[in-house]
């Protein structure tokens, strides 16, 4: 299999796409052939169909600004990946990961690498169609494969690989189920993504930067050809491996606040619970190093009743601490017992960050951020007058 790449002068916007690569292929002697699959950029297919807008000429809304300021991003780039996104599923400071056409994006597709200084390039609009109309433009008659190619990056995996947005003239995925492997075995869950894998292969010549280079031509490869679009194929949320396991924001304990948990449980024995019975102990480990351990407090009139975390907080904050690392909650109960939605609040008024340790008598202990826990929390910012 061969991977030959297109090198094109800078294709600015309204540029002629087809045009331009034509050209490319001329200046070098290349011509397209039966079975060959054509991978071309999104930037490219994008700034040929004038999807590159000028953040000056944005104006950012009330959420956009609030979001720019939870992610560190531009509340003009913000307010395009409102405007391009079904849904803002969370994000790390500098990326806001979204939900488009059923796929995950970071930061709705936007993209300022190839793009004018100033603008930003957003995704190509209705891809599928864009594939089928190079692969009318430029085939010349040749039975070819159309691909339109981005890059992403793997869950905790450095480095992007090459995806695809949308193809013409192959099958997108291949179902190997039920096939054998060098065993014997019957495979049961296999589909080889096959225009990923080709979008990848031709990124290797494309490049990232100012390679000059926005297609490329794979030659030999395995595949067959055929004269129809293709979907590239959708998975439900819950059926994801990576997004159904993390929509359970709580992760399994790995340690270091054993002495933590020890002080919620000694806490826990001195609790005020004369009406329910319900003990909770909880000790808030302050960033000095200091632990201040209490529990939850009942009252005949029940808006009185005081939680263990917050009744640890008021005795840290008492005794002038301000700064927190983690606190530990515990209570006999069926599972891990976590903090209330009150106590969430008031922990997050101090640190976003705090780790909060969740146990039960029978030893079975999870973790999480407070920030996890509570997202999306009212936080002094909202004071903020315009």
């Amino acid at each position: 299999m061969e991977v030959l790449g297109i090198k094109t002068e800078l294709i600015r916007i309204g540029d002629d796409l087809v045009e331009a690569l034509q050209k490319g292929m001329d200046n070098v002697g290349l011509a397209l052939q039966d079975g060959d699959i054509l991978v071309v950029s999104e930037s490219a297919v994008a700034t040929w169909k004038k999807r590159v807008v000028e953040l000056e000429s944005i104006e950012p809304g009330r959420l956009a600004k609030s979001l720019a300021l939870r992610y560190s991003k531009d509340p003009r780039e913000m307010e395009l990946i409102l405007q391009e996104s079904d849904e803002i599923v969370g994000g790390i400071p500098g990326v806001v990961l979204t939900m488009m056409d059923g796929f995950l994006y970071p930061n709705g597709g936007i993209d300022h690498s190839n793009a004018p200084l100033g603008h930003v390039v957003l995704l190509p609009s209705n891809p599928i169609e864009l594939a089928a109309e190079i692969h009318m433009c430029i085939s010349g008659g040749k039975r070819i494969g159309v691909l339109i190619g981005d890059s992403r990056t793997h869950p905790l995996r450095l480095g992007c690989v090459g995806v695809a947005l949308a193809s013409f003239g192959i099958n997108s995925v291949e179902d190997v189920r039920g096939q054998k492997d060098l065993y014997g075995r019957e495979l049961k869950i296999t589909r080889k993504a096959v225009a990923d894998n080709l979008v990848s292969a031709a990124q290797i010549i494309m490049g990232e930067g100012d390679e000059g280079i926005p297609a490329a031509i794979i030659r030999g490869a395995p595949v067959s050809i055929n004269d129809s679009s293709s979907e590239i194929p959708r998975m439900p949320p819950a059926e994801c491996m990576y997004f159904g396991a993390l929509k359970n924001i709580s992760h399994q304990y790995v340690g270091g606040y054993d002495d933590l948990l020890d002080e919620a449980r000694r806490a826990r024995e001195n609790a005020y619970v004369p009406y329910s019975n319900f003990r909770v102990g909880a000790a808030l480990l302050g960033k000095s190093g200091k632990i201040y351990a209490a529990t939850n407090i009942e009252n005949a009139s029940s808006g009185a009743d005081i939680c263990a975390e917050r009744a640890a907080i008021a005795k840290a904050v008492s005794s002038g601490e301000r700064n927190f690392k983690a606190i530990a909650v515990v209570g006999d109960t069926r599972e891990p017992i976590p903090p209330c939605g009150i106590c969430r609040q008031n922990l997050i008024e101090f640190d976003n960050e705090i780790q909060v340790i969740m146990a039960n008598l029978s030893g079975d202990v999870l973790m999480a951020t407070v920030g996890e826990l509570l997202p999306n929390p009212f936080t002094a910012h909202y004071m903020e007058t315009r």
